[in-house]
């Protein structure tokens, strides 16, 4: 017997988007050291990353990925919270926010943009 998933997405976007609003809130007030929003913001990355691998979203999936990825440097303290990260996390909201808008037929994601964001986002990881 197989479930039919698509009766979820609407609920699966609308906590998506709401998470996108924790991570944005937390990332324009957060300070170094402040390990309770580093936390709140990787966990809403986590939530949009597992329910975007659910519904076959893969795009956004993977690109969130990176973006959890970052965070949890940030939350074991590989990498220091800098004006810099903040502003690359920020795009990456931006980004996700915008391939969610794709998945419900919304204006098409520009690829290259997206792609070079993700490079910068593996460069922060590496510490470049």
């Amino acid at each position: 017997m197989s479930i039919d998933l698509s009766q979820f997405i609407s609920t699966f976007l609308e906590e998506s988007y709401e998470g996108l609003e924790i991570m944005e809130n937390g990332l324009l007030n957060l300070d170094s050291g402040d390990h309770e929003t580093i936390n709140t913001i990787f966990r809403a990355a986590h939530s949009i990353k597992g329910g975007a691998g659910t519904f076959g979203f893969d795009q956004v999936g993977e690109f969130t990925h990176n973006v959890e990825t970052l965070l949890d440097h940030l939350r074991k303290e590989r990498q220091l919270v800098t004006p810099a990260i903040i502003n690359l996390l920020l795009e990456s909201v931006d980004a996700i926010r915008a391939l969610l808008a794709a998945t419900q037929n919304g204006p098409a994601t520009d690829k290259d943009q997206i792609n070079q964001l993700d490079l910068r986002l593996l460069q922060a990881i590496n510490g470049e």
